[in-house]
């Protein structure tokens, strides 16, 4: 027939039994079920619920259990809903509603939707397979992947450091100085003669030659003459000469030649004079990365 409460209770406090009955539960937790009245009326509304057997089998005929699996409970003091029904595995049908295994091992029913597989276990007894931690394989394929990429940045960055190319870049380009024209003496002077004869009809002769003299040392020597001025006084100095070649005692002028008075001007030339407005081409030190980046030709 069916245990009573009481009877049930005592059955959960031996191992054997406790397998007997289908309650998988280890020798502590048995205990703390059994000292609480809540916790002790749920499992055993739970047996109850499963079919429960009508008589107890013996110790001898239980199989012995490797591992217990460990099922929850309700601690001293508190009790808990029914148990949710999910699907194991027992000697008798099959597959029996089991308590759900919390994942912390605490005393408290399985949330719904979570189920505490039944397995064989290596003794060839059902036991409770732990559950399976989810690895997070994702996280360390990413963290993976971030380490390459970092490594990957920074080799670039001294790559990029130690290869770059540094070179003057041209902002604003030099500008040479700007010219004016002006006039100045070239330190030459032109000798020009006029039509206008320095001597004189009946003048002596002698007379005529000195003022003509005079005419030569003060247009043509001691300077530097133009192109244009130097013929000028060589005829002049001939004219000389040869009148102090002809002289002679009682001469006298009696017509007037060609020659006349001689006048010197500086020579004036034109030049390029600078303005002193050059101005220095604007550069700065331009830096280029892997041909490419920043201030590259």
């Amino acid at each position: 027939m069916t245990l009573s409460i009481d009877q049930f209770r005592a059955a959960l406090l031996d191992s054997h039994q406790r397998a007997g009955l289908g309650i998988a539960l280890t020798d502590a937790d048995a205990q703390l079920v059994v000292a609480d009245p809540a916790s002790s009326q749920t499992w055993y509304g739970y047996w109850i619920s499963i079919g429960a057997p009508h008589e107890t089998p013996a110790a001898a005929q239980q199989p012995h259990l490797d591992a217990e699996p460990f099922l929850p409970f309700a601690p001293p003091g508190q009790s808990f809903a029914a148990p949710t029904a999910m699907y194991g595995v027992d000697s008798h049908s099959g597959t029996l509603p089991f308590p759900a295994a919390h994942p912390t091992g605490s005393a408290t029913p399985a949330a719904a939707g979570m189920t505490a597989v039944i397995e064989p276990g290596p003794s060839g007894v059902f036991d409770a397979a732990p559950p399976r931690r989810r690895k997070n394989v994702g996280l360390w394929v990413t963290l993976a992947i971030v380490g390459v990429l970092i490594l990957a940045v920074a080799g670039t960055t001294v790559y990029a450091f130690v290869t770059a190319r540094h070179w003057d870049k041209v902002d604003v380009p030099a500008q040479a100085a700007t010219t004016h024209s002006e006039q100045y003496e070239t330190g030459r002077y032109d000798v020009t003669m006029d039509t206008v004869n320095p001597c004189a009809v009946g003048q002596d002769w002698t007379e005529c030659t000195d003022t003509m003299a005079r005419q030569y040392e003060l247009a043509c020597a001691g300077v530097e003459l133009t192109e244009s001025a130097v013929p000028t006084c060589e005829q002049y100095s001939s004219a000389i000469a040869e009148m102090k070649r002809q002289d002679g005692d009682g001469y006298y002028v009696e017509s007037l030649g060609d020659y006349g008075h001689l006048s010197r001007t500086p020579e004036i030339g034109t030049r390029e004079v600078s303005n002193n407005d050059a101005r220095p081409a604007i550069t700065h030190r331009a830096v280029c990365y892997l041909g490419f980046i920043g201030e590259c030709r």
